[in-house]
């Protein structure tokens, strides 16, 4: 169950507003990072992220919590300014496929602004979530006012174009095996965090989620996963994978399975 209430700001004079870094969604991103990230509302000035917010609902959803259901009526689109979501699409097979991994400060539900009033995937949290949602035309009627605002989610478009783009030649170009190195060198650049043990991707995936990010079934992908570790390349840790050396990773994949030195 989530927990959903109007949210309604008036900050007073030299005080500082909800939304900020250090206090809701960690550091801001003013403009693209090289990981490829945008935080929508951290892009726009502090007054204009204000009126975004008068806009919205605030509403907390716990792990496993279900945002909207591939299928349903898709009339708001939704901040992400706590924890982290997946979106799922599920095919008419029974077959279950990852088609994004949500952070703060993205704009969930802008595929279906203008082509679609379903939504095509399920949202489910996998982290603990606060979320903001708008109805889409308030936010159509907010991008008209403010070319920055509008700006921004032009940015985060191209940036979720970006992912897709490159998922999609991973998935359809690479064998299973490469596919799997793949995709986590494309996370590691995306969600990588430097530790002295090598790239950690941050983000707590089970092998069944991981496994349907990248079309194989979870037996391959945990075999898969403990080839890479017997050979030094990946360490998994609390259900996190670290990498030790991307080139490596990269050259274990393109030489079938055989890791260089």
């Amino acid at each position: 169950m989530h927990e959903e209430r109007r949210f309604c700001y008036i900050a007073l004079e030299g005080e500082q507003p909800p939304y900020e870094p250090s206090a809701v969604a960690g550091p801001i991103v003013a403009s693209l990072s090289k990981n490829g990230h945008l935080d929508v509302l951290g892009a726009i000035p502090r007054h204009h992220r204000k009126a975004v917010l008068e806009q919205c609902r605030e509403a907390r959803y716990r792990k496993g919590d279900i945002l909207w259901q591939q299928g349903d009526p898709a009339p708001t689109a939704a901040f992400l300014i706590e924890g982290k979501a997946v979106s799922e699409y599920h095919s008419p097979r029974g077959r279950t496929f990852i088609t994004g991994l949500w952070l703060p400060g993205d704009l969930m539900g802008a595929n279906n602004l203008v082509a679609y009033n379903l939504h095509q995937t399920t949202v489910r949290c996998i982290e603990n979530a606060l979320v903001y949602t708008l109805s889409v035309e308030r936010l159509y009627g907010l991008a008209r006012s403010d070319p920055d605002l509008a700006e921004a989610i032009i940015k985060a478009l191209s940036v979720r174009l970006n992912w897709f783009g490159r998922l999609a030649l991973i998935l359809f170009t690479q064998t299973a095996k490469e596919r799997v190195c793949g995709v986590l060198l494309a996370l590691s650049e995306h969600f990588g965090i430097e530790t002295r043990n090598g790239l950690l991707i941050d983000l707590n995936l089970t092998h069944d989620t991981l496994a349907a990010m990248v079309g194989v079934t979870r037996p391959f992908l945990t075999t898969t996963l403990r080839q890479l570790e017997r050979s030094g390349l990946v360490v998994i840790e609390r259900r996190r994978i670290v990498i030790r050396d991307p080139a490596r990773l990269d050259a274990f994949a393109l030489d079938g399975g055989a890791a260089r030195t």
